[in-house]
């Protein structure tokens, strides 16, 4: 028996269009010539919103929520999703967040199986509720996340990112966007 191999194919769709406008190429050049984008780039209007929502969730000068907190919720929502493009991907971020590799990969596989601070703990149980029962996020929640120093604004934000993600994942599992070999060479 043979095992098949992967071909040039990096999603369900058919492959980007070969001449797309020069800012969606430019777009595509910014993000590394990436599966995901190259996917989006079939539609330059979606490629472009995605682009800009994520550009701006993501820029280290922005948001409320440091960095590494932002890249946390990513993986854990996408772990539980099942997204396998966004998790690799925003390990990698959360890797880089916080210079520490092995922490990252380990929060991803399992965030039961390391230490986390109390703020941690709240935020990953927040974006976990949202991403599994979100019908049912209320009080106790909230107070866990008040109660582990964040601000309404906080939250708030904790809430768009935990979102935006499931939003996310649900387009790239749909799409079944493979991610790319570079996230395996290490």
């Amino acid at each position: 028996m043979t095992v098949p191999t992967l071909s040039d194919r990096i999603s369900r769709l058919d492959g980007p269009d070969p001449a797309p406008p020069a800012d969606i190429a430019a777009l595509v050049e910014r993000h590394h010539h990436e599966s995901w984008i190259r996917v989006l780039a079939r539609n330059p209007e979606t490629a472009r919103r995605f682009t800009a929502y994520f550009e701006n969730l993501f820029d280290p000068s922005r948001g409320r929520l440091p960095l590494a907190e932002r890249e946390l919720i990513a993986v854990v929502v996408s772990a539980t999703n099942g997204c396998g493009l966004c998790e690799i991907h925003h390990t990698e971020g959360l890797a880089s967040a916080t210079n520490d590799p092995v922490r990252a990969r380990r929060l991803a596989l399992d965030h039961h199986l390391v230490p986390l601070t109390e703020r941690e703990h709240a935020i990953i149980d927040f974006a976990t509720k949202i991403t599994k029962d979100p019908k049912h996020v209320g009080a106790r929640e909230l107070s866990a996340l008040r109660d582990a120093g964040l601000s309404e604004e906080d939250i708030l934000e904790a809430v768009e990112i935990s979102s935006w993600f499931n939003h996310t994942n649900r387009i790239f599992i749909t799409l079944g966007v493979i991610p790319d070999e570079k996230f395996f060479s290490h």
